[in-house]
């Protein structure tokens, strides 16, 4: 008897791939979802507070045994060797700094929570770089593009991502509410968030007001965590084990709570676990997908069918599978890889900071150096970014890995330095992204496979020195503020940080409309395999200083009502409220 055909196949269960598969089955498309991981429950993570098994062993990532990830800086230099930021005894499983979790949930099990929309010049960066600094001001290798769609075309889907899935935060920029000001660069949006922003750490009252003090503007960091009970989940409780862990009381936004029950409560989801996914199949001619192949727990190779295949799984093991499958004919895949360089800042305050309590993300950020509001401070830093306070959620494993290079580390004077220091420790960082260049990209490493015979994914990624002055300049802004904030002592990461990988990896599927040069349209959908999608972060065409979920999920519910075929949101926001250049952002194009 013949294997029963899918309407859809979903490969990945976390972040894009768990809304997407949601959505369409309540509205009665037959859906199986595949996820190499187990499927998350509540119950799982009652006892979560461990820090060994989720910080030292990374129980929920997958390690470099079972998905091997190798690293060179640039092309000259061979084949690449074990990611070794990654590869090692200590700390080594920071899901930070692997790929995201395994199973139901995804990297939304365990991320810190920090929801950013782009800003509107976000969506035309390269020409905003141009227009104001010069067409020689980019790297000659650059691959950099503006995107397909504006900010005006998500700010709906924003929205719905917000009040749907549950966001804590306080706007700055809302349509009939003046008094909401305190970030004078948000763009327009028609609603606050659902929820009020989660209750400040104790530095971070201090971070705020030195930046009020300096000139600044700062403002609550949005949160995809719950600040009060939200749709049956409860409100946060600031228990301290949040970035890096699942949370045990569904605050957190992650969609195996937020997303699949809907899905599965409707009768048309099928989720199976540990199935790792390892190749899309093809028609003869190749212009369409006819279904996957999977290995399923039992080390068995299983081959289901469906009229459509959504490939939403993390942004480089998307490029790995649709390299692995064959599909790259216009050569674009794995191309324009883009990562953050977080540009951490640490210090001692002098009052206790209680770092083991609440969130990294019930903190205060400032914008004012962001994007191309940066060069009127200085023109020969190419982009700017947020700078974020760190208040809490920081474990005594994580401080040990975080300790300045002159603090002892073991007997007594290690003894003594965490005694005297964990309750004093805080920090502030910034994320500013690679530009993209011929020379940042993902491939088929030509001689590592993993377990089951797959080819391993090869990084090929360096920080050129565009990269490394973005860091800089924000970290002498840092330097003032953590003055202004009377920090004991503090220190500095690197301009040229050891890794190249931060769970958000984006861009190497990047989304537009010309087939030549790009891999999927603004939907989502393969410009070589009509019947196929390829969503998330590596739809990116550029890349800046907000963390990518929002924006993953914003264009996850538009490849949905593209899916179904129903009208596109628009936003309510005046037109007159967004940017007089929208037009040349692509505004409307989805429309």
């Amino acid at each position: 008897m013949p294997a029963k055909k899918h309407d859809v196949i979903v490969v990945g269960a976390g972040a894009s791939g768990a809304i997407v598969a949601s959505e369409l089955a309540q509205q009665g498309v037959r859906v199986l979802c595949l996820d190499k991981g187990p499927r998350h429950s509540t119950e799982d993570f009652r006892l979560k507070q461990d820090e060994i098994r989720y910080y030292a062993r990374g129980a929920l990532v997958p390690s470099m045994k079972t998905d091997p990830l190798t690293w060179r800086e640039n092309s000259t230099d061979g084949d690449g060797t074990l990611a070794p930021w990654a590869d090692g005894p200590l700390g080594t499983a920071n899901p930070l700094h692997l790929p995201p979790s395994l199973g139901t949930g995804g990297g939304s099990i365990h991320w810190g929570g920090a929801c950013w929309r782009f800003r509107e010049s976000e969506f035309r960066m390269r020409s905003t770089i141009t227009e104001r600094l010069g067409p020689d001001a980019l790297p000659e290798n650059h691959t950099l593009v503006d995107w397909p769609l504006s900010y005006a075309d998500l700010e709906p889907y924003y929205d719905k991502v917000e009040w749907e899935l549950g966001i804590s935060g306080r706007g700055s920029n809302v349509v009939d509410r003046p008094e909401l000001d305190e970030n004078p660069w948000e763009a327009p949006r028609a609603r606050d968030y659902p929820m009020p922003p989660l209750r400040q750490g104790t530095a971070d009252v201090e971070f705020a007001d030195a930046c009020t003090r300096l000139g600044y503007h700062p403002f609550r960091t949005a949160a995809a965590i719950a600040s009060e009970p939200f749709k049956g989940r409860s409100g946060c409780t600031y228990c301290g084990f949040c970035h890096g862990y699942p949370c045990h009381v569904d605050a957190k936004t992650s969609t195996h709570v937020a997303s699949l029950p809907a899905g599965v409560a409707s009768g048309n989801l099928e989720i199976r676990d540990f199935c790792r996914v390892y190749r899309l199949n093809r028609s003869a001619d190749g212009s369409r997908v006819t279904g996957v192949s999977y290995i399923d727990a039992d080390g068995r190779s299983v081959d289901v069918e469906a009229d459509r295949v959504v490939l939403a799984c993390y942004a480089l093991e998307n490029a790995r599978l649709l390299l692995a499958s064959g599909i790259n004919r216009n050569g674009q895949v794995g191309k324009h890889l883009m990562t953050h360089a977080f540009g951490f800042f640490m210090g001692l305050t002098k009052e206790p900071s209680n770092p083991y309590m609440g969130t990294l993300v019930a903190s205060t950020s400032i914008e004012d150096f962001s994007g191309e509001l940066v060069h009127e401070y200085d023109p020969s830093v190419l982009w700017g970014a947020p700078i974020i306070s760190w208040p809490g959620d920081y474990q005594p494993i994580e401080i040990v890995h975080g300790m300045p290079a002159t603090a002892p580390r073991w007997g007594a004077g290690f003894r003594d330095w965490m005694r005297d220091n964990y309750n004093h420790v805080w920090s502030m960082y910034s994320q500013t992204a690679n530009i993209p260049t011929t020379e940042t990209y993902v491939d088929l490493d030509p001689h590592r496979t993993d377990p089951w015979g797959q080819p391993a994914l090869r990084m090929t990624h360096g920080w050129s020195e565009h990269d490394e002055r973005m860091v800089e300049f924000l970290l002498t802004k840092k330097r003032l503020i953590a003055q202004e904030m009377g920090l004991t002592t503090w220190w500095e990461e690197t301009t040229k940080p050891a890794y190249h990988l931060s769970t958000h990896e984006v861009g190497t599927h990047r989304m537009g409309e010309d087939p030549a040069t790009s891999v999927v349209d603004v939907f989502g959908r393969s410009h070589e395999c009509e019947n196929l999608f390829v969503i998330g972060g590596g739809q990116f065409p550029s890349y800046h200083g907000y963390n990518p979920t929002e924006t993953i999920w914003a264009l996850a519910y538009l490849t949905v009502d593209h899916m179904l075929d129903r009208p596109l949101l628009t936003s309510p926001v005046p037109a007159d409220r967004f940017l007089d250049d929208r037009s040349t952002a692509g505004a409307g194009r989805v429309g």
